[in-house]
């Protein structure tokens, strides 16, 4: 495939300009998880048409383009092209509004709704707030973080905390015995985002408690009106932290955005169920296209 650029950090004014004309509400199309996951798959990029393409060869996924000037036919062109180096490729992240606009896309491509991928939603006041029976065990684990450690600060990430971020980062990972694939890998995309911290636009804030952590979270801004949170990790010793850190989170952010996006189960039943019990007020779906044989 011609023109494919490896991504790096020098894209990152490229990659802002295309999410901000073009903004999409997948956690996938964020400049932070485009540059901390697409440094583990090696993603690249491509100009194609006045769109902006972004790739990954290792799954040989071709993103949805970021532009409007491209048809289905056009789609089918795309897709077609790749295959000839990378014969898997399919096109994922279909927004859904484009298909309800372009029903002929069926025509060309077998489209799949991939649930284990679909992003959850929430609305930032509801969290803050947590009203409501559904919520009301949430708040009660809140109320007792603060009760048993009424002298927790709320800080801001900055370089100098990476260290000590990464510290407990694997010391989560030891004590819950986490492991696997997908594990490994968000440890890697952790590291990768804290190494560029000073470029991604890209914020966070760490729960201390006695000059200790207790919980963190990362985040960046996904449109106008919602954020994605990339990661969140607690000390699981700290009855509430898990809460707790979901709770400052909302707070920090409720007056800049309306929604958080916090992103996928990826299949994983105990995840589903955590994000369940938020009650998120909606999905965004994950939709892929597999080019039909023609």
């Amino acid at each position: 495939m011609q023109n494919l650029e490896l991504i790096t950090p020098s894209h990152i004014p490229l990659i802002q300009d295309f999410l901000t004309r073009y903004p999409r509400e997948n956690c996938d199309y964020t400049v932070t998880n485009i540059l901390a996951w697409g440094k583990i798959y090696q993603n690249h990029l491509l100009l194609w048409q006045d769109n902006l393409v972004i790739f990954n060869p290792k799954y040989q996924y071709v993103c949805f383009p970021l532009g409007t000037n491209y048809n289905e036919q056009d789609l089918a062109g795309l897709i077609k092209e790749f295959q000839i180096e990378y014969p898997k490729a399919e096109l994922i992240l279909i927004p859904e509004t484009y298909l309800a606009e372009h029903p002929e896309i069926n025509n060309l491509f077998n489209i799949k709704d991939d649930r284990s991928w679909a992003d959850y939603v929430y609305d930032i006041e509801k969290l803050v707030n947590l009203s409501g029976k559904k919520l009301a065990k949430k708040k009660n684990l809140v109320s007792q973080f603060i009760r048993s450690y009424p002298d927790y600060a709320v800080l801001p990430i900055t370089k100098e905390k990476h260290e000590v971020l990464l510290n407990f980062t694997h010391k989560w990972r030891r004590d819950r015995g986490a492991e696997g694939i997908y594990l490994m890998t968000e440890m890697k995309a952790i590291e990768n985002t804290l190494e560029m911290w000073d470029v991604l636009p890209v914020e966070g804030i760490i729960i201390c408690l006695h000059n200790r952590i207790a919980g963190y979270s990362i985040f960046s801004q996904q449109t106008e009106n919602m954020v994605s949170e990339h990661f969140e990790k607690f000390d699981p010793d700290k009855k509430g932290a898990a809460q707790l850190v979901n709770w400052e989170t909302a707070r920090y952010l409720q007056n800049r955005y309306k929604f958080i996006n916090r992103e996928q189960d990826l299949g994983l039943e105990g995840l589903r169920q955590a994000k369940l019990t938020y009650v998120p007020d909606f999905l965004i779906r994950f939709f892929l296209g597999t080019l039909k044989e023609q």
